[in-house]
């Protein structure tokens, strides 16, 4: 539990991502492996060797017929015209034989002093390339050996003099950029802020929504002179006892615009369409809706359960007294009930806050913000707007800024929770019971 959440922190304050997904040390071995072909380039012709075992060994030949082997990353000369069919222990492989043993050694890269390598350029040559880069530890420049330019280390890149970045660039710590691009650059902040206004809508509306038509059913469920009751509390509960996904994807088809069982209703009886996640606003009312299904009956069991622990001598002495049964809802009923469940509402708005699979597998955050390019959608939430960043986004993949807002998005439930307590004087409650 501890490790992921002191990683991610730790993400939060670097550019993690793509393009810096390595080291800064496996990014130097990456640059390093890169080639170059000389302007002055030798070129030789090859023949491939196979001893009993099938290892292979090479040699070269020059223009000028000479014969070279390769020792201590020195070219050797050991002979010049014919081509000997036998070399220490080693058979010439001719012909189909040959070509046949290509594919094995096209990616061979045989190490040459001064930075020079050997290396397939075509199907019947081997040419001497030089290595592209070479870092230099001690003032920890990468310098290039094509053009003689000194790349500095700046951000996460190499970085030529005049400004360009090569890549692959590498992991580095970078502060607090990634808090400040949420509010210096627009093209996070502008979306980040449309995100987090209608998260806290979205988090607010569907848990008074549920808790509020939940408390209702609670209270008729609780009435003892409605027959079958048992029954219909079974009912009730059915949405809950089906794993969420299978409901969402489930509503998905029902409400599709064109073919939706939803739409042919209405169509058939009023004459309508409604466009469920074509528009931004009746996609938000269809994520209310179908939230309320899922999340309505756990409200009601737990109302349902707060409200049988109610003592019946309250209501039997209110009752004496003359209270009317508004009176009695609004003095006994919900005072005692909010004590109760009120740490529930608070977990609940918590959990509406990051609930990720209504979001995901309903609408996806579609449909798109129209004024603004983002991988948000007018119905993202933080936490699908953090898995799009991590994940979907179109400039790659941004692990640095999705941790950053993981973060903000932990402060604010916290946050939002410890006043939520403190309101419903949850703490005051459980100093007292000490």
């Amino acid at each position: 539990m501890i490790y992921p959440i002191i990683y991610t922190i730790q993400i939060a304050f670097t550019n993690y991502g793509t393009g810096h997904i390595l080291t800064k040390i496996q990014a130097v071995e990456q640059l390093e492996k890169e080639t170059f072909l000389p302007e002055d380039a030798k070129s030789f012709k090859y023949e491939i060797y196979q001893d009993k075992s099938g290892e292979l060994t090479l040699l070269f030949i020059d223009e000028e017929g000479s014969i070279y082997k390769v020792e201590d990353k020195k070219l050797v000369k050991i002979g010049e015209g014919k081509i000997p069919t036998n070399y220490n222990g080693y058979k010439l492989l001719e012909g189909q034989k040959k070509f046949s043993q290509v594919a094995k050694i096209q990616n061979l890269k045989i190490e040459l002093e001064g930075d020079f390598f050997l290396q397939l350029s075509d199907l019947n040559h081997f040419s001497i390339y030089k290595q592209r880069y070479t870092y230099n530890p001690k003032d920890d420049v990468l310098i290039d050996n094509l053009t003689g330019e000194k790349l500095i280390s700046q951000s996460g890149f190499f970085v030529r003099p005049n400004g360009d970045k090569i890549l692959p660039g590498f992991v580095t710590f970078v502060g607090f950029e990634n808090f400040l691009s949420l509010l210096s650059d627009e093209r996070v902040s502008k979306p980040f802020l449309r995100v987090f206004s209608w998260t806290l809508i979205w988090a607010s509306g569907t848990t008074f929504i549920n808790f509020t038509f939940g408390l209702f059913l609670a209270l008729l469920m609780n009435n003892k002179n409605i027959k079958f009751r048992g029954i219909y509390r079974t009912l009730l509960i059915v949405p809950w006892a089906i794993p969420a996904f299978i409901s969402l994807l489930v509503w998905v088809g029902l409400l599709n615009t064109e073919v939706g069982v939803v739409n042919r209703i209405l169509h058939s009886i009023f004459g309508i369409k409604i466009p469920w996640f074509l528009e931004p606003t009746w996609t938000k009312v269809a994520l209310f809706i179908v939230n309320l299904w899922l999340g309505y009956p756990y409200a009601m069991t737990v109302c349902l359960g707060s409200l049988q622990s109610i003592p019946e001598e309250l209501y039997e002495a209110a009752k004496v007294d003359g209270a009317t049964y508004t009176q009695q809802l609004t003095k006994i009923t919900l005072p005692l009930l909010l004590t109760a469940i009120g740490p529930l509402i608070v977990g609940t708005f918590a959990f509406n806050f990051n609930n990720f699979n209504v979001i995901y597998l309903l609408t996806g955050g579609r449909p798109p913000m129209q004024d603004i390019s983002s991988v948000a959608g007018t119905t993202d939430i933080l936490i699908s707007y953090t898995y799009k960043l991590a994940f979907e986004g179109g400039r790659g993949q941004d692990y640095g800024l999705a941790a950053t807002i993981s973060i903000i998005v932990f402060i604010i439930v916290a946050t939002l929770s410890i006043i939520n307590f403190w309101l419903s004087g949850m703490f005051k409650r459980e100093v007292r019971y000490e």
